[in-house]
């Protein structure tokens, strides 16, 4: 297969969804259901999103680099989840392929994938420091020009006498003295650190979501396997048993119009 080529397939309630993604950076998406074609697009989009009114929608996900990664289907009673991009039904990658390469690393290294994309967050936050340090680093040399703007002079407003208005007498509350509580420091840390630490946590969490969904769908990909196994198993015992019962039948019509020539 191509590496320009990425397809994904499955039967979902009695349907064969297939789907075929060609290029790189500006992908082609055709997606059928039993044979027929239901839609075609192009996008550069890393979270394409295909919408069928009678067959429901897709979820493709690449990486940023342009990496196949998965491919969802879900019903047309699944707009939150879609839009959520969570739930739905994985469609299977072809054997040998970018995306099948993807899932079984996933499922064979847990680990180190959630290292990775935990990594990965924590490096996008190390980057915006950084980024934002050289900005205000190259501003703080830079020497902008002076710019008067021609302001016009505006009159003097009058002060205007504001009455005297009376005091309430508000009513004085006796408030408990509450207890001095003590926030631990690591607690104060994250409070005043929350906005680098929130997408690193995120990115630990979306990592063990995604774990779980590629176990799910492996797992539901071999029960699958085995009951077509199973099915064809018992298919075949029953095909030999009808070709023997067919053989007897023949054998007794024979015996029956020998004896009826007097044989």
């Amino acid at each position: 297969m191509s590496k320009k080529v990425q397809i994904w397939s499955r039967t979902i309630s009695g349907h064969t969804h297939h789907l075929e993604v060609t290029g790189e950076i500006i992908r082609t998406f055709v997606w059928t259901v039993d044979g027929e074609e239901v839609l075609t697009r192009k996008t550069s989009d890393d979270r394409a999103r295909l919408e069928s009114k009678a067959h429901g929608s897709l979820l493709v996900i690449h990486s940023g680099l342009g990496t196949p990664r998965r491919a969802t289907y879900f019903a047309p009673g699944e707009d939150l989840a879609g839009m959520a991009g969570i739930g739905g039904v994985d469609l299977t990658p072809a054997p040998g392929s970018r995306a099948a390469a993807y899932e079984q690393r996933v499922i064979d290294h847990p680990k180190r994938y959630a290292l990775i994309e935990t990594l990965g967050g924590a490096a996008g936050v190390v980057g915006g420091i950084v980024a934002a340090m050289v900005v205000a680093w190259i501003l703080a040399r830079v020497s902008l020009p002076d710019i008067d703007l021609p302001l016009p002079n505006l009159p003097d407003l009058p002060d205007l006498p504001l009455p005297d208005l009376p005091s309430i007498p508000w009513p004085s509350i006796p408030w408990p003295d509450l207890p001095n509580i003590q926030v631990p420091e690591w607690v104060k840390w994250v409070a005043n650190h929350v906005k680098y630490v929130w997408p690193v946590v995120l990115a630990f969490v979306l990592a063990q979501g995604e774990i779980k969904r590629r176990r799910k769908h492996a797992e539901a990909s071999a029960a699958q396997a085995e009951a077509s196994g199973t099915s064809a198993e018992t298919s075949l015992p029953q095909a030999e048993k009808a070709t023997g019962d067919a053989s007897a039948d023949a054998g007794d019509v024979s015996v029956e119009e020998g004896q009826r020539r007097g044989l």
